[in-house]
């Protein structure tokens, strides 16, 4: 199919942004790649997935001069299973536990192999709301194979102590007692934490108080009413600036971003973290309103060069506008709706890594929107397999591969907005983000898939196992000519890798004259197409996908009259129907003759007076093998090979 489209580009305001680079993207990447090694010293237990979590009271007396903790944790559960009277948590063995109370009473309880098993004192039945607490103590950054807290120091130059959390995927349990679970949200929390006099604790949601308890500590009381996955729960303490950029809606209709940063980091974060409030009025206007609007949002300053997405706080090594846009929009890919599976993690970083070039498209120009999609592009293509599905799990490198989780993920979604349109697309998302199953919950390629074919009316199996679980990418070999204005483009694709026959995805050109440019798009239905059109001007250049929608490699070659063949075949080999363009004349007869020399086929076009540069052969009733097709025309005879498949 051809459509002749008038050449249009977005023209935006440039404006003064902070810089990114390439290295800029890799650190993202490297740290949150330390955050998954976590999973391989995961083991799931049949007892954990005996309940389901309905709140947690998480309070920590936070002794930052000692690097010590001391934690109870309340929860509030409901048995899955009849007869429930055993309950175990997944809490690191360094974690001495004290005590397990019960209708307030002491529970008997063994802690090893980096779980706590309590037994009961009765039988809870399906279905009902019962609670615990349990208290411990320990220094959960030391021995900590997880890195999941941190004691630390701001730098060289400021001495004052700080702590941070990083749980993710499987790291809470290295500092609180809990369940780690990608299938069970907890509904809300509440989080309470002392610290010295003079130091700041920070966690997810609002601040109920800040209060002093004695001469030498203050207590924060943090609230979150949000279900919330466990490794997305957070603290962090230090002596803290807090400051307050705003998101005004209307005058009684504000969200806070609120900002905690070191002293000494305070001026230069005070001019970067307003840019926060122009991103998430993108995003409200893509994806719907900031999925935790009633509480806040909000960034905390941490050790390490990266960031992380805690829900309604994320924890920032810097405030540059890359890492600012990416965890930003994992508020809505990763916490609201997070990946089912690390299978699908593409589902969380995919979509956080192509938002950030949506900033780009938005608030810079489309120019460098573009040259950001080709650097994508050039990133996947440096090496011809890999799929965006994961199949193996236990490979951190493969989970957090930047060329395929990231940048061949967001370039699926990218792909997807151009096939499906910016309607659809957008509309489509943001019905995923709003899908009972996905609304604070678990997301899966198959919902997102549903929603967008739901949305655009088109069949998208085909896309989805070519660029999805298909592994590779399209390589183009483009040639054409012109006689006058009317022009032909030869298309032929060469997938890079075997487990995809050919990537079927509309491709766009930009023709361009002295006078006049245009886009045309052609939908090739097999790896060697050849295609026509006419236009008002004379064509001077033919510019491939200029506007870097398709991830491809492409070469393109200008064939003259002299080159010109006198009949092209397609596409071969062929399995249902073939097809013969006739580029300096017209056909008059066709013989296809097999391998035995016998003729399976003819037609003569010259005795039934009709002229043609152009025929279909319906040959999906002949036997596999090789063929001769002899073609007479107006120029002469052409003996031209196919292989019927």
């Amino acid at each position: 199919m051809c459509v002749l489209r008038n050449c249009l580009f977005l023209i935006v305001t440039t404006i003064s942004l902070f810089s990114f680079s390439q290295n800029d993207y890799e650190q993202i990447i490297k740290n949150e790649k330390k955050k998954i090694d976590s999973k391989l010293l995961f083991k799931k237990s049949i007892l954990t997935e005996s309940y389901n979590i309905v709140y947690h009271r998480l309070e920590f007396d936070l002794k930052l001069d000692n690097n010590y903790l001391y934690g109870k944790i309340t929860t509030y559960f409901n048995p899955l299973k009849p007869a429930f009277n055993i309950i175990q948590f997944d809490a690191e063995d360094y974690l001495k536990i004290d005590s397990v109370i019960y209708k307030n009473e002491k529970m008997s309880f063994i802690h090893s192999n980096k779980q706590l098993t309590i037994s009961l004192s009765k039988n809870i039945e399906i279905g009902t709301l019962d609670s615990l607490s349990v208290y411990y103590q320990g220094n959960p950054g030391l021995n900590n194979p997880y890195k999941s807290f941190v004691f630390d120091m701001h730098n060289a130059n400021d001495l004052h102590p700080v702590a941070w959390t990083l749980s993710e995927p499987y790291g809470s349990k290295g500092w609180w007692i809990c369940k780690e679970s990608l299938s069970d949200k907890i509904d809300s929390t509440d989080i309470l934490i002392k610290v010295k006099k003079g130091n700041t604790a920070v966690s997810n949601g609002l601040l109920v108080f800040e209060k002093s308890i004695n001469d030498s500590q203050v207590l924060f009381h943090w609230k979150h009413r949000y279900p919330i996955a466990t490794y997305l729960i957070a603290i962090a303490a230090t002596n803290y600036i807090r400051y307050s950029d705003n998101v005004i809606y209307n005058v009684n209709d504000t969200l806070p971003i609120e900002n905690f940063v070191y002293p000494e980091s305070e001026n230069e974060a005070r001019i970067k973290t307003p840019q926060t409030i122009k991103m998430i009025k993108l995003y409200d206007s893509l994806f719907g309103v900031f999925p935790f609007k009633k509480e806040k949002y909000g960034h905390a300053q941490f050790g390490i060069s990266g960031g992380m997405e805690h829900q309604t706080i994320s924890f920032m090594g810097s405030f540059n506008f890359d890492l600012t846009a990416h965890e930003l929009a994992h508020q809505w890919f990763g916490d609201a709706t997070t990946c089912g599976s690390w299978s699908e993690l593409w589902l969380n970083e995919g979509f956080a890594t192509y938002l950030n070039m949506l900033c780009y498209e938005n608030f810079v120009s489309g120019k460098e929107f573009t040259s950001k999609m080709e650097n994508l592009n050039a990133d996947i293509t440096k090496v011809s397999d890999g799929s965006v599905y994961i199949g193996d799990t236990a490979n951190t490198s493969r989970l957090f591969s930047g060329r395929l989780t990231y940048s061949k993920g967001a370039f699926l979604l990218h792909m997807l907005r151009w096939k499906i349109g910016d309607n659809a697309f957008f509309g489509g998302v943001k019905n995923y983000l709003q899908n009972p199953k996905c609304k604070y919950g678990f997301g899966t390629t198959q919902l997102l898939k549903n929603e967008l074919e739901n949305s655009s009316g088109k069949n998208l199996d085909e896309f989805f196992k070519d660029w999805y679980t298909g592994e590779g990418f399209p390589q183009f070999d483009i040639s054409w000519g012109n006689k006058g204005n009317k022009i032909w483009i030869r298309i032929n694709q060469t997938p890079s890798h075997h487990s995809v026959q050919f990537f079927n995805i509309p491709l766009p050109f930009l023709i361009k004259g002295i006078s006049k440019d245009t886009i045309l798009v052609f939908d090739p239905i097999s790896k060697d197409n050849t295609f026509t059109e006419t236009l008002d001007f004379l064509p001077e250049e033919i510019i491939f996908d200029p506007q870097k929608w398709i991830l491809s490699k492409s070469f393109i070659s200008k064939i003259t009259d002299q080159t010109l063949p006198e009949v092209s075949i397609y596409p071969n080999p062929a399995y249902d129907f073939l097809n013969l363009y006739c580029y300096k004349s017209q056909i008059l007869k066709i013989e296809v003759i097999d391998f035995s020399g016998k003729t399976v086929y003819k037609n003569d076009y010259e005795s039934d007076k009709i002229i043609k540069n152009h025929n279909s052969i319906d040959i999906s009733k002949f036997c596999e093998g090789i063929y001769i097709a002899k073609v007479q025309t107006s120029n002469g005879n052409v003996p031209i090979k196919f292989i019927k498949k």
